[in-house]
């Protein structure tokens, strides 16, 4: 999240919609606290808390300050697809609790992994837990008890649009996001087996700071920002359903972003 007060903005960072590269681009505008634009932190009720990603219901509880603030600045965020979102979580997840690339796991272990995070939406956490921060409902970062808090919304296909639309409010300064933590898949499936073995026996062999370079750059060659289309463990009736049903405010936020940005 953002916190201007220089410019009277604020921009809420919603997870997995595109949210990383607008932060990063405006850091430099951030008077709020650090751990606004940091990760994870611990709170003394909470405990472990994701602090870029606050649900408008716990913002108000911890920062009471800065959530006021959101009736008298300019606030912006991003929407995106729910579907295409849920898909790019569990990408987000395998990557950072699985330590696995989403295009690396069988179908199988995917399903699996599907499964944990449905149960544990359904069980209704007071205060979701940082792994599963990404799986949050996108109107909890827009709504609170009903009212719409969060006032200019773009969807993540209208990234140029936000840009211009935080560049007026910080006094006509040309803005450009890119698109980080973007979910990959293998260029040449063949080959994946081949990289897997070549980068364990690279990690057993050279230094660290060599091994990041080399994997890096292998990663660049190797990698391609993943296509729309489900993956066949996202295409079943189960998850349809529940992505349908738990989500179903954010196809209606999603919506009605895309019928504002082509009006």
């Amino acid at each position: 999240m953002i916190v201007s007060d220089r410019f009277g903005f604020i921009f809420i960072h919603i997870p997995k919609c595109a949210g990383t590269s607008v932060r990063r681009a405006l850091e430099d505008f951030h008077d709020g606290a650090p751990h606004f634009v940091e990760s994870l932190g611990h709170h003394p009720a909470h405990g472990e808390l994701d602090f870029t990603h606050l649900p408008l219901n716990l913002l108000a509880e911890i920062d009471p300050d800065v959530f006021a603030k959101l009736r008298s600045y300019a606030t912006f965020a991003i929407v995106r697809d729910p579907m295409q979102r849920f898909q790019s979580a569990m990408a987000q997840r395998a990557k950072m609790y699985l330590k696995s690339e989403i295009a690396q796991l069988g179908e199988a272990d995917i399903a699996a992994e599907l499964d944990r995070v449905m149960s544990y939406l359904r069980s209704v956490p007071q205060v979701t837990a940082p792994e599963f921060i990404h799986f949050s409902r996108q109107s909890d970062f827009v709504f609170m008890d009903g009212e719409r808090l969060v006032q200019t919304i773009f969807p993540v296909e209208r990234l140029d649009d936000l840009a211009a639309a935080i560049g007026d409010t910080i006094g006509g300064t040309e803005l450009a996001f890119g698109h980080a933590n973007q979910t990959t898949v293998f260029r040449y499936p063949h080959l994946r087996q081949i990289a897997q073995t070549g980068s364990q026996q690279a990690k057993r062999l050279m230094p660290e700071p060599l091994h990041r370079w080399v994997r890096k750059s292998a990663r660049r060659m190797m990698m391609k920002p993943k296509a729309q289309a489900l993956l066949p463990a996202f295409d079943t009736a189960g998850v349809r359903d529940f992505v349908a049903e738990y989500y179903a405010s954010d196809y209606d936020l999603h919506r009605g972003a895309l019928q504002r940005a082509c009006a």
